[in-house]
């Protein structure tokens, strides 16, 4: 399933993005909102060898390798997300917009979970934003509230 961006199939990542919120739709009604980088970034540190080489011993000894992330074929972190399409049922993966930094794909996550106030609508099948807020911290609200 490839993802789509105002009608058109995604291919290749944007330049100057790094990452993109998404939307994933069931037949059902149900949703599903979260974010995903274009590319991972880790620390590899150098070898004996490539140690051997280095004679100044200020100079860092490692590098940062770029790879592509598996973002074409991703789904989703959420449980219940990947258990629906497991199952078989249709959906459609949508982005919603894409993000030039890693804090703006953060921000603009956040700020599309608190706008659609998915902890409060049955429809989505997000259960968190940010790992503070959660829905059963919703359901105690409201209980106390009336």
């Amino acid at each position: 399933m490839d993802w789509i961006f105002k009608g058109i199939t995604v291919g290749t990542p944007p330049n100057d993005f790094v990452g993109f919120i998404y939307l994933i739709h069931f037949e059902d009604g149900t949703k599903y909102i979260g974010k995903k980088n274009f590319f991972s970034h880790r620390k590899r540190n150098f070898g004996k060898k490539e140690l051997a080489l280095i004679t100044d011993k200020r100079l860092k000894k490692y590098e940062i390798i770029t790879k592509e992330s598996n973002w074409r074929s991703y789904t989703s972190s959420n449980k219940d997300v990947n258990e629906k399409i497991r199952n078989g049922e249709n959906y459609i993966k949508e982005i919603l917009c894409f993000a030039r930094t890693k804090k703006h794909l953060t921000y603009l996550e956040e700020s599309e979970l608190y706008s659609r106030a998915v902890l409060w609508d049955k429809r989505y099948l997000n259960d968190n934003i940010a790992g503070r807020f959660f829905t059963k911290d919703i359901e105690q609200w409201e209980s106390k509230r009336n």
